[in-house]
């Protein structure tokens, strides 16, 4: 992962060698100045994410050095002020026009990492999931939707069926970059169309929300698509909604050979896999992040939640962690969500996914795992998965299964 270039500007060697040696270590670019003329040379030809900036120099003092880059409008990374003889005053001056904190010297170690995290995170620009999830990322998983999507690339007849959002945008993206249009409910969906596709130069039509067009006959939407292919206008239909695609577009086929899903499906053990998926692609992809991962306990709590079946749901939460969490390693207690839904026989059932407090990690390793397990088996058990199904998705074979069960004292029925 590419790490942030800090500049080091400051008149004297040894603090210079001491900071530099310190920030190479914790793995950052660094370069240094040994005075405000030096430093406007450097920071003309390269490209910083923060600046290191000490008050008093000789030739010219770190306020003015601040003030002439806000006057040209030149700040375009966090400062963070030193000086071993600064004043409130001085860091009031400091802030006010655009620093971003002030340290003062002899700077501690703690001190100054944390200062520098804290700033590099807020002025974090953070890109979202991007066509390179697919393209790039090397997982098993995604290189099976990479296969599935190239081949129905070949076909003049793509259907998906998943919700609207940033996810399906990009798998769209991947089949067909921006050589579509998109169908206009208000218009009919006839042979006319060929010849606004081809007028605007497109080879393929996007339909979004099948089940709107309550006004269309399947044999007719079967004509029209139909008309299309021969005319080398490749149709891609998208809709959540399973069955309407089904009733509209008809033929059994399709489902078999030109259907897609957008992930996770309705499979709720991807989402462990899914989560660190997109919080690596985050990292990889945004300078100045910094290290983070998930713990088990937190991977296991977003598992039971069945919102993050909706990937793009999955993904705003991930990115809501990064900017929130400040610790390296992401546990269930920085999830904070309560409330998850599961499905059973079409029935929404709401089931409360409790929030880990600090005083389950009072208890012993033994008394927590029992715990947790209880969440877990009562979340399974609530969303009618059978006792099969549940000792094969826990891995606890059956036998044992139903002793666990009676000890944690979680009723069957």
């Amino acid at each position: 992962m590419t790490k942030a270039k800090i500049l080091i500007i400051d008149d004297e060697e040894d603090i210079r060698e001491s900071l530099s040696d310190i920030l190479k270590d914790e793995g950052y670019e660094v370069v240094v100045a040994e005075n405000a003329a030096t430093a406007k040379k450097i920071k003309s030809n390269i490209r910083f994410d923060l600046i290191l900036l000490d008050i008093w120099m000789p030739d010219c003092d770190g306020i003015s050095l601040l003030k002439q880059w806000a006057k040209d409008k030149e700040i375009s990374c966090p400062v963070i002020m030193m000086s071993g003889h600064g004043t409130i005053d001085t860091a009031i001056e400091a802030t006010k026009i655009g620093a971003f904190d002030f340290l003062e010297k002899p700077i501690s170690l703690q001190k100054l990492l944390k200062t520098i995290s804290l700033a590099l995170k807020k002025s974090i620009h953070i890109d979202k999931l991007g066509i390179s999830f697919i393209t790039d990322i090397e997982s098993p998983t995604i290189k099976v939707l990479r296969e599935r999507l190239k081949d129905l690339k070949k076909e003049g007849l793509i259907v998906i069926g998943g919700k609207e959002g940033n996810f399906l945008n990009i798998c769209i993206e991947f089949l067909l970059g921006n050589n579509f249009s998109v169908f206009d409910p208000k218009n009919k969906l006839d042979s006319h169309l060929i010849n606004k596709i081809q007028e605007k130069g497109k080879t393929a039509l996007l339909i979004k929300c099948l089940s709107d067009l309550s006004n269309v006959e399947s044999s007719e939407l079967r004509a029209v698509i139909k008309l299309l292919i021969n005319k080398k206008i490749k149709v891609i239909i998208v809709d959540e909604n399973i069955e309407s695609l089904r009733n509209l577009v008809g033929d059994e086929w399709i489902f078999d050979d030109h259907y897609f899903k957008i992930p996770i499906d309705n499979d709720m053990d991807m989402i462990s896999e899914f989560s660190n998926l997109i919080l690596n692609y985050y990292l990889s992809n945004n300078i100045n992040i910094g290290y983070k991962e998930f713990d088990t306990s937190a991977l296991n709590l977003m598992r039971l939640e069945s919102n993050f079946l909706k990937i793009d749901e999955l993904d705003q939460f991930i990115l809501n962690l990064i900017q929130n969490v400040e610790a390296e390693t992401i546990t269930a207690e920085d999830l904070n969500f309560s409330v998850a839904t599961v499905l059973s026989n079409d029935k929404k059932i709401e089931y409360i996914t409790p929030k880990l407090s600090n005083d389950l990690y009072k208890l012993s390793l033994k008394d927590a795992r029992d715990q947790f397990e209880k969440y877990y088996f009562e979340f399974h058990i609530k969303s009618k998965l059978s006792i099969t199904e549940l000792s094969k998705k826990s891995g606890v074979e059956r036998t044992h299964l139903y002793r666990k069960l009676k000890k944690l004292n979680i009723s069957t029925k």
